[in-house]
């Protein structure tokens, strides 16, 4: 895949990627591969390389979709969700302190 609209992306966000709260690049499987996760998820929408950032209690993850456009997913901070939950079974699990 051609990631040249992503990289212009980060670059027009670069005023923003300066002053957020948290900023990454990360990169995410095509398939889902964990056996924690739901059997009819197969796609992930967060494959391929993405732009997060995140400002006070939102965050955005900027995508490229498999047709070469961006797609942008956005997230607002809330507690007692389901992965919540299971990372929180895992920490008590292995002892560690949240």
């Amino acid at each position: 895949m051609d990631f040249k609209l992503l990289i212009a992306a980060r670059k027009a966000l670069d005023d923003l990627w300066k002053s957020a709260d948290l900023r990454g690049r990360c990169w995410g499987s095509k398939r889902k591969e964990n056996p924690h996760w739901e059997p009819s998820q197969i796609e992930n929408p967060y494959a391929s390389s993405n732009i997060t950032l995140a400002v006070g209690d939102e965050l955005v993850t900027i995508s490229m979709s498999e047709h070469g456009r961006l797609r942008i997913h956005e997230f607002r901070k809330v507690k007692g969700t389901v992965l919540g939950k299971k990372i929180k079974t895992i920490f008590e699990r292995e002892g560690l302190i949240f």
